[in-house]
């Protein structure tokens, strides 16, 4: 994962001024990059759910497995203004990451960490570097720095109302300088839909609807984003692993 990070950052450049061809070669390589990390996460997604159910479904030997040498520690604070003072990040000053921790303590929260939600925040912030990079190639003077492609697109938008659906379609297709009888009024809704669940994981700090359709949602509006685009080609086949059936053959 980190590679892939590494890579992604790689290829976020500047293209202002750049040859057609050029430009196309790397919308389609990003586009492509995009979705195969995209389809690892879903996999690292999978493996982490299927381990933790397997898990949760036989806690008793879960929590036996943790008297052989106490993997799991426990983690406490003791904290005044002069031990804050001599925290640094080399310093651990306040934090006890090491306690002891009965095995017993640990069954009831195999399943507590919210996976569903903080994978939804990490997809959509791949979206969003995503639709930047394609944004910053096609129109490279309409994104105001730390501004996302989306930002006219709203959450809390009223999508029942006719203008306020129009207004929105015309706010998706500005960044990328689409024609916007290319994007289906779905794809609208969904990225409203992804905006609102967002907000309210970060500004309202709830929980939010399942990771495979939220994953769903965002892969169809990247591939709006690639099929909206005039170099597109007529077909994106991906997968990332052994294609025993020759299903995704180029």
């Amino acid at each position: 994962m980190a590679n892939r990070a590494l890579q992604r950052s790689q290829i976020n450049l500047n293209f202002k001024v750049m040859p057609k061809e050029v430009v196309t070669m790397n919308i389609q390589k990003r586009t492509q990059d995009f979705i195969k990390e995209m389809l690892w996460f879903k996999l690292q997604y999978d493996i982490s759910r299927y381990l933790s159910d397997q898990a949760e479904s036989n806690w008793r030997d879960f929590e036996a497995e943790q008297h052989n040498n106490y993997p799991i520690k426990g983690c406490g604070l003791i904290a005044d203004s002069s031990l804050l003072q001599q925290w640094t990040i080399n310093n651990e000053s306040l934090l006890h990451l090491d306690e002891d921790l009965a095995p017993e303590e640990t069954g009831s929260e195999i399943n507590g960490f919210p996976r569903d939600t903080v994978s939804n925040v990490y997809v959509f912030s791949l979206l969003e570097a995503y639709g930047n990079d394609v944004c910053d190639k096609l129109n490279p003077s309409y994104r105001m720095k730390h501004q996302a492609w989306h930002h006219s697109v709203y959450g809390d938008a009223d999508l029942n109302s006719l203008t306020t659906r129009a207004k929105m379609l015309d706010n998706f297709c500005r960044p990328f300088g689409f024609d916007k009888s290319k994007v289906p009024s779905q794809i609208i809704s969904a990225l409203v839909e992804i905006k609102r669940q967002r907000n309210i994981i970060v500004h309202q700090l709830q929980h939010t609807s399942t990771f495979e359709l939220f994953f769903r949602h965002v892969i169809a509006i990247a591939c709006c984003i690639y099929f909206s685009w005039n170099g597109a080609k007529s077909e994106l086949k991906i997968y990332p692993w052994f294609d025993y059936d020759d299903k995704y053959k180029a």
